[in-house]
């Protein structure tokens, strides 16, 4: 930072006056800042910053300087990020003692997060989701506020509204809403902890219903028996049939390890694991298909980012001819709907899937396909057949 002194020779007044200004220059930005003084301008001296033959009005902007760094050092020991903004709010307001930027108060939010993931409380996942989310607050108000940081107290419903226009440039209606969601946890905790008084979050935000169509056997196997020559490809494919066949989430499938493999007494294999997202158990058994995948990698299966796994995804759904998108999450979704239409029962299908409870399998995954629709129907007719409820 640096403070100095000018003199607007534009602003000369009819007594031949003109006012002594304070420039502060905070990484790259300045600001004119009135001292409330004038001076004749051969009287002021650039090169000394003082005036000729006035102890008084030199006093007066030694002092005035002085205060400005002591801003400085008052930010830096509160742990607040010194920008132009900063400085200026506490110079013309004065030292409140809750003066903290947004960013500042979503750092603090965070490290709160990062203190659950040490206690287990939360998951690592949840705390990344949030740096992720800073990322594109930095990006928002540097693109669109011209700044590097805003004071809690001048946030508006405005900014809210604008972030989310912002985000959706870059992602679907469902992932900005979720991340606006965790937009709204940290202008909460700012009330709660006496940052501001009231949240600027008045948007009303709504998910998109999106109906997610599982894959059916024939498509799965389609996938599974197609010769792919590219090794990475066929890796990827295997990945997306052993999801297939266990309903793991991607976070679980890349976490997982030698412990979460088990043997029953009479010698069926399984895995017990703790869900990365919610922490409860899912029990699932190992189905051939699912063995031997895991057999041919020694149980050690290929590690990659969600990013490039979904990524390539898109080239095996291409080269498979699936006409549904591929991604880490169906393979869940076709999990779940291939045990509910083999018969298997909604508590059954949720300690499978590691839900809470049987309401949110029911809820999410409970889709019949076509075919066992047509079953199901004709079963009934043929007993309203027998009953003679078609006779004439």
């Amino acid at each position: 930072m640096k403070v100095n002194f000018v003199v607007r020779r534009t602003k000369k007044n009819s007594d031949g006056y003109v006012p002594i200004e304070m420039t502060i220059c905070v990484k790259g930005k300045r600001q004119y800042v009135s001292t409330g003084r004038s001076v004749m301008p051969s009287k002021f001296s650039p090169k000394t910053q003082t005036v000729k033959g006035d102890k008084e009005l030199n006093e007066f902007l030694k002092a005035m300087k002085a205060r400005v760094y002591s801003i400085e050092t008052l930010l830096l020991t509160k742990g607040v990020n010194v920008t132009l903004e900063t400085i200026l709010d506490v110079l013309r307001h004065g030292e409140d003692e809750k003066t903290v930027t947004f960013l500042q108060v979503f750092d603090i939010h965070t490290e709160n997060i990062n203190k659950k993931v040490k206690q287990k409380l939360v998951t690592s996942t949840t705390l990344s989701k949030y740096k992720v989310t800073r990322g594109y607050l930095e990006r928002y108000i540097k693109a669109e506020l011209k700044k590097d940081d805003v004071l809690m107290k001048d946030l508006s419903p405005s900014f809210v509204e604008n972030l989310f226009i912002y985000l959706l440039k870059f992602m679907t209606n469902n992932t900005a809403v979720q991340k606006m969601k965790q937009v709204k946890s940290v202008m909460r905790y700012a009330v709660e902890e006496g940052y501001i008084r009231v949240s600027p979050f008045k948007i009303v935000l709504k998910k998109e219903k999106k109906e997610v169509v599982p894959l059916t056997i024939d498509e799965v196997n389609i996938i599974r028996k197609k010769k792919i020559d590219i090794a990475r490809l066929a890796k990827i494919r295997d990945l997306f049939v052993f999801e297939c066949y266990t309903g793991l989430a991607f976070s679980d499938l890349a976490s997982l390890s030698d412990k979460d493999f088990h043997v029953d007494e009479a010698g069926n294999k399984w895995i017990i694991k703790k869900r990365h997202k919610t922490n409860v158990v899912a029990t699932i058994p190992l189905l051939p298909i699912a063995l031997e995948i895991l057999e041919r990698y020694n149980y050690k299966l290929p590690c990659l980012t969600n990013v490039k796994y979904n990524a390539y995804l898109k080239e095996l759904g291409d080269i498979c001819n699936i006409n549904k998108k591929l991604h880490s999450h169906l393979a869940r979704h076709t999990w779940a709907t291939i045990l509910l239409n083999a018969g298997m029962d909604m508590v059954s299908v949720s300690k499978c899937l590691g839900h809470a409870n049987s309401k949110i399998t029911e809820s999410t995954y409970a889709k019949v396909l076509p075919d066992k629709l047509f079953e199901k129907v004709k079963k009934v007719g043929d007993t309203l057949k027998k009953n003679g409820a078609f006779d004439k």
